[in-house]
């Protein structure tokens, strides 16, 4: 029952949220050489009929419908439900009629054009032991649910067979049902569990009232899709709550074939929640499964007396059976999985199948794929060896020799046994040959030493190819263009003026002759305008420049000013959120002589050490702009951050700029105005200090 109830919930959320109307059509039923034909009676003989006008055996709306023959005390009802009928079959009705009666009662109903009839589950009476249904549209499934009247019936029903037919489930009954399903009856879950001999239930489709489905779609309450999707959602945690399980202590066959909506929780469900200690007999073919379920691979724990299992006409690719079966089945048990999706065949495989002597497994007309592999060439060499063959114990699977190829089409309908290793154009290299490996084992070398120099040294390449080929590779950080006067104001000490003067001014010059765009640096003994005073020089020059670059020596902290523009530098770096500083380290400078402020600022900041052998390289990279036209880019994303800014050394830390809402104070680091300049406050003196001239 429960498997019923989840396929319908399926199929009503797909049609809530698709709008999707599913058409009266069924699925064609295939034939099947391993299916039994479980019910081939005759239930109707035209020479032993008896009349029903006059009788009172079903009632009167039945009598041009059911024809009626009695044998031994058994009513055998034909029914032929055409349009004009359809509807009048109603399994409550008839019940209700034949209570009182003395006799068995079996129903044989076929119907044209999909007549309707009234048939609820669990479809229990308490003198109607059969019931086959075909080609009908059935109604009323769910309307049973909460009659107290069948926890009165004792199971009865031996055999029910629903085949080519539709279930027309009604959303307000199945809804009831998911909402208290917890409060579900054994007499209403398990149905005739104690009787049920035989179930068949294939080719079977499910619709739905397409007004209800609108209803329910544009309903706008709180209590709508949300809560049904949500109830149906939980009803498989709700069915392990039960407090019963079925036993279906006399159930030998199941026929679930055909049909594309069984749920995938069907053989955990029914497992978990019923025993089948006397199934001889289950059929799942074609009905889309992908792979042999885990049940079935140990199905002497949940079919201990299982003899046939039908997975044909699925899409299996893979023989997955539990090698303990050996171990656990004392009987023997053929398992069809012909008409499925094999393509081929280990060396595994066949030593698996000949060592259950127990198991028949049936893997005739698979798509055989006859392509150079090395599961192919194994099982050639496994094939075309007699003595291999039977100490494998594979004589049981002699049918595997004659089968044929589907690929390639060179080869497709030889047999397996005609095919030797030189029919299937393997390459120069077989497959215990080495030197595939080694080949590949030295390119993967090759390839693990590549991938540790590009990480290594990515920065390094990053820099190089830009400025030697002019080249920007991908995943650099992302740069705004700035229109700013200067690309890097300069701050050193006079006393590295020499050195400073020569670097930039030759940068300056070879810039647009190497092809970049042409540097522009603000140095102050050359730049700086006079008549304004030293702070609104520094000021306006840091923020008229891209970067700041910190010429860093001893002589720069033995500066007042040039701490000064440091501070102003990295004032500057915090507005823009932005790397604004780059510090070039002329000297090996002790930590404990560094200020707090600009320790702070060494963690914070990488460095370019001056006698860095590519120096100039990285220099000219970190104040170069990315994105200007010139440069000839392979990837137009810009704005990626794959790598930190690859100016500097890979031993040097990179730490993200900690950003600040003040400039911090420290004793030891802040400048006051009458430290650095007291003549300024005292009076206008000219003076000379670090190289500037105050005015």
């Amino acid at each position: 029952m429960g498997t019923v109830v989840v396929v319908c919930f399926v199929f009503t959320v797909y049609l809530i949220h698709h709008g999707h109307s599913q058409e009266n059509s069924t699925y064609t039923l295939l034939g099947q050489d391993s299916l039994i034909d479980l019910l081939n009676l005759d239930v109707m003989n035209e020479n032993e009929t008896v009349g029903n006008s006059g009788t009172s055996i079903l009632p009167e709306s039945l009598n041009d419908t059911c024809t009626i023959t009695e044998t031994n005390g058994t009513y055998f009802c034909y029914c032929l439900i055409d349009k004009d009928h359809s509807g009048l079959w109603d399994f409550a009705a008839i019940r209700k009629w034949i209570v009182n009666s003395n006799y068995e009662f079996q129903f044989d109903l076929k119907c044209v054009n999909f007549s309707k009839i009234v048939l609820p589950w669990p479809i229990k009476a308490k003198n109607i032991d059969f019931v086959r249904v075909k080609s009908c549209t059935i109604t009323g499934f769910f309307t049973d649910y909460g009659n107290p009247y069948i926890e009165t019936i004792p199971d009865h029903l031996r055999v029910m067979d629903i085949s080519d037919s539709i279930i027309l489930c009604g959303l307000k009954d199945l809804m009831s049902l998911l909402f208290n399903f917890r409060e579900v009856t054994e007499d209403y879950n398990c149905g005739n569990d104690k009787t049920l001999q035989t179930l068949i239930y294939t080719n079977v489709t499910l619709e739905y009232n397409l007004e209800e489905i609108k209803l329910l779609k544009n309903d706008q309450s709180e209590n709508s899709n949300e809560d049904v999707i949500g109830a149906g959602s939980n009803m498989i945690a709700k069915t392990r709550e039960l407090d019963h399980r079925c036993s279906f202590s006399e159930l030998e066959q199941i026929d679930l074939s055909t049909s594309s909506t069984k749920s995938r929780y069907l053989l955990s469900i029914q497992t978990e929640l019923s025993t089948f200690p006397m199934l001889t007999f289950y059929n799942l073919s074609n009905t889309g499964q992908s792979e042999i379920a885990k049940e079935f691979k140990i199905w002497w724990r949940f079919f201990p007396e299982m003899k046939l299992l039908d997975l044909s006409y699925n899409f299996i690719s893979t023989i997955d059976l539990d090698p303990s079966a050996y171990t656990w089945s004392s009987f023997k048990i053929k398992i069809d999985l012909r008409y499925n999706n094999i393509t081929e065949l280990s060396q595994e495989d066949l030593e698996l199948l000949g060592s259950l002597p127990n198991v028949n497994v049936d893997i005739r007309h698979n798509p055989i794929h006859c392509e150079c592999s090395d599961h192919m060439i194994e099982m050639l060499e496994i094939i075309n060896d007699d003595t291999k063959w039977e100490a494998m114990g594979l004589h049981r699977y002699d049918y595997l020799k004659n089968m044929t190829c589907n690929l390639p089409d060179i080869l497709k309908g030889r047999k397996l046994s005609e095919i030797t290793k030189s029919d299937i154009s393997c390459p120069m290299f077989s497959a215990s040959s080495p030197a595939p490996i080694i080949v590949l084992s030295i390119c993967i070398v090759i390839l693990i030493v590549i991938i540790i120099l590009l990480t290594k040294f990515r920065k390094e390449i990053f820099i190089l190819t830009y400025t030697r080929f002019h080249i920007i590779l991908p995943c650099q950080p992302a740069e705004i263009s700035e229109n700013k006067t200067y690309d890097a104001f300069v701050s050193y000490s006079s006393q590295d003026e020499e050195w400073v003067s020569k670097t930039f001014k030759e940068l300056e010059a070879s810039s647009q002759s190497e092809g970049y765009h042409q540097f522009r640096f603000c140095l102050h003994h050359r730049d700086f305008i006079p008549g304004k005073t030293i702070f609104d020089n520094v000021i306006d020059s840091v923020e008229s420049s891209r970067h700041t670059v910190i010429i860093l020596s001893k002589h720069f902290l033995q500066s007042h000013y040039c701490m000064y523009e440091f501070h102003e530098a990295f004032q500057q770096s915090i507005l823009e959120r932005k790397r604004h500083m780059v510090v070039v380290l002329m000297e090996n400078i002790p930590e404990g002589e560094l200020p707090t402020d600009l320790k702070r600022c060494l963690k914070t900041f990488t460095y370019i050490k001056r006698d860095d052998s590519i120096f100039k390289d990285r220099l000219i990279f970190a104040m170069s702009h990315k994105g200007r036209k010139e440069t000839k880019s392979i990837s137009t994303n810009t704005s990626s951050n794959c790598i930190d800014n690859p100016v500097f050394s890979s031993s040097e830390k990179d730490v993200t700029l900690r950003l600040e809402t003040s400039r911090p104070r420290h004793d030891d680091s802040v400048i006051t105005l009458s430290q650095i300049v007291p003549d300024l406050v005292v009076g206008r003196n000219e003076s000379k200090s670090n190289g500037y001239t105050l005015a």
